[in-house]
C-alpha cells in the first residue's frame, strides 16, 4: 500500500465532509427567515456583533466572542441583520443546544 491510498481516502472524505457541513449550514441559515417574529437568533459578525444587532433595530440578548442573540417583535430581523453585515444568521437555540452540549464533555 503507497502513501497515495491512505492520503486520498483522507481528501475524500475531508471532501464529503465539507460539503456536508456546507450543506447543513445552508439549511440553518435558511431556516432563520421562517422563525416567526420575537424569536431568538444568533448573529455571527466577527468584531461587530454588537454594532450589526443595533444596526438591525433588534434587542441584544446575549454575547459570545463573535456572536450576538437578538430578538424582535418586529418582522424581518434576519433580513436587516444581513443588511447591517452579518455574515451568518441562525436559530440561537441551535447554537445554545450546542453549547450546552459542549460544556458537558
Amino acid at each position: 500500500m503507497t502513501i497515495e491510498g491512505p492520503l486520498r481516502r483522507l481528501l475524500r472524505f475531508a471532501g464529503g465532509a465539507s460539503v456536508v457541513l456546507a450543506a447543513w449550514t445552508a439549511i440553518l441559515a435558511g431556516l432563520a427567515f421562517t422563525l416567526p417574529p420575537g424569536a431568538p437568533l444568533a448573529v455571527f459578525a466577527p468584531g461587530h456583533a454588537l454594532e450589526t444587532v443595533a444596526a438591525a433595530r433588534g434587542s441584544f440578548e446575549g454575547l459570545g466572542h463573535s456572536i450576538a442573540v437578538t430578538r424582535s417583535p418586529e418582522p424581518g430581523l434576519t433580513q436587516r441583520l444581513y443588511q447591517a453585515g452579518a455574515l451568518l444568521v441562525i436559530d440561537a437555540r441551535v447554537v445554545m443546544s450546542c453549547r450546552a452540549l459542549l460544556s458537558k464533555t
